[in-house]
Formats: C-alpha cells, sequence, structure tokens
C-alpha cells in the first residue's frame, strides 16, 4: 500500500507542475480581490476546486455577495457528480474515511489522470489518494505563494487571468488520442455555446459534459470511428 501512494505521487508530477503556476495566478488574482493571505491559503485548502476559486474571487472582485457566489460554484462544482461517479466502480468496498479523502480532493487533472489508463488505479485507491493529496498541496504552495507576493504583482499582467484556461486546454489536448475523443470534444465545445444562454448559472458546462459522451458512446457502439490508436493500426 505504501508502494502505491509513492507511486501516485510521482504520477502526480505533471499535475504539480501545472498547479503550482495556476496556483499562483489565484493567489494573486485573490489578494486583487481583497481577500486575506490567510483566507487565500484558507481556500484552497478546503475547498480546492481552481475554477471555482477563479469564479469566485473575480465575482468577490465585482462587488457580489456571498449567496449567489455560493451557488454559482455549487453548479459550477456539480460536474464532480458525473467524475466521481465515473471514478467510483474502480474503488468498490472502500472505509468511508478512504471514500471522503477520495472525493475531497478530486480534481479535473487528477480524474483526467485516473482515467487516462485505469489500469493503474484498478482496486488500489491509495496510488490515488497519493496523487491527489500531492495535488492539494502543490495547489495549496502556488496559492500561498501568489498571495504572498500578490501585493507586488499587477494582476493584469503576464496574462495571469487566462492562467485556468490556459490548464484546462492543456488537459483537453493531452486527451486527444484518438478521431472520437476529438469529435467528442468538439460536440461538447458546440453544445456548450449553444446551451449557454439557455441554461442559467453554468449549468450548460454540465448538460455539455453528459450529452456529449453520450454521443461519443453511440459512436463507440455503431463502430463507426476507430476508438484507440491501436485499432487505427489495425485496421491499416
Amino acid at each position: 500500500m505504501a508502494s502505491d501512494f509513492r507511486q501516485g505521487i510521482k504520477a502526480a508530477l505533471p499535475i504539480v507542475l501545472g498547479y503550482l503556476p495556476v496556483g499562483m495566478a489565484y493567489g494573486v488574482l485573490a489578494r486583487a480581490a481583497g481577500l486575506s493571505t490567510f483566507e487565500t491559503g484558507a481556500m484552497s485548502l478546503i475547498v480546492f476546486a481552481g475554477a471555482s476559486q477563479f469564479i469566485a474571487v473575480g465575482m468577490l472582485s465585482s462587488g457580489i455577495a456571498a449567496i449567489p457566489i455560493i451557488l454559482t460554484t455549487l453548479a459550477v462544482n456539480s460536474r464532480h457528480l458525473l467524475m466521481s461517479s465515473a471514478i467510483a466502480p474502480f474503488f468498490k468496498g472502500l472505509s468511508l474515511k478512504k471514500v471522503v479523502v477520495l472525493a475531497s480532493q478530486l480534481t479535473d487533472e487528477s480524474f483526467a489522470m485516473a482515467m487516462a489508463d485505469t489500469s493503474k488505479i484498478a482496486g488500489r485507491p491509495n496510488y490515488q489518494i497519493g496523487l491527489q493529496m500531492t495535488a492539494w498541496l502543490a495547489w495549496f504552495t502556488g496559492s500561498l505563494v501568489g498571495a504572498l507576493f500578490g501585493s507586488v504583482i499587477d494582476s493584469a499582467s503576464f496574462g495571469i487571468p487566462f492562467a485556468m484556461t490556459a490548464l484546462f486546454i492543456c488537459l483537453l489536448v493531452i486527451q486527444l488520442r484518438s478521431r472520437i475523443h476529438l469529435l467528442v470534444a468538439v460536440a461538447s465545445g458546440i453544445l456548450a455555446l449553444s446551451l449557454k444562454g439557455v441554461l442559467p448559472n453554468n449549468l450548460f458546462i454540465v448538460a455539455a459534459a453528459i450529452i456529449a459522451p453520450i454521443f461519443g458512446l453511440l459512436l463507440t457502439q455503431k463502430r463507426a470511428i476507430p476508438v484507440s490508436p491501436a485499432e487505427l493500426e489495425v485496421e491499416n
């Protein structure tokens, strides 16, 4: 089990390299929004949801009240219902303590890493815990550094507001391993843009995240498009 945990820590290195600079960007923006260094760090430790934290500090900067901020971040984080449901079958029979740890520290990036090669996580909760805890500490460290130096950095410079978007773009690109992944990604983007003006509170993101994979599943079942690079080689 200790070996699994250490392997999870090593596997988290790509996430750490992304979280440190993006966490710093969040820290800078949080200080600019009026949060103290303690509040900035505490949000990263307790909330640990990068997209929601960026949204929250942006809304704070605009003077929006607490209740709308809470409701908006809950809507954005509702995508975790989909991610946790997808990853849960690989961790059956766990104690409540481990379930809480896995659930509270699951992020888009750790989920993507896990699902990219499920053979590494199947029946190995300590591997995933090691990965997620390392990512959590990296995010907190980056946030704290950004908060400490936030007062001397212009939050509008160096592309800081774009940092989280850049991280998600990188996350998407590394997942595009075949044509079906590309088609699902494009379909998801089109759906999200189409539903943006229809659904409130960023629910268009959740709707697109549900509908686009169904589209991918239908394509897979019909075998209309090769699913993986291996299948492409076989066909060729």
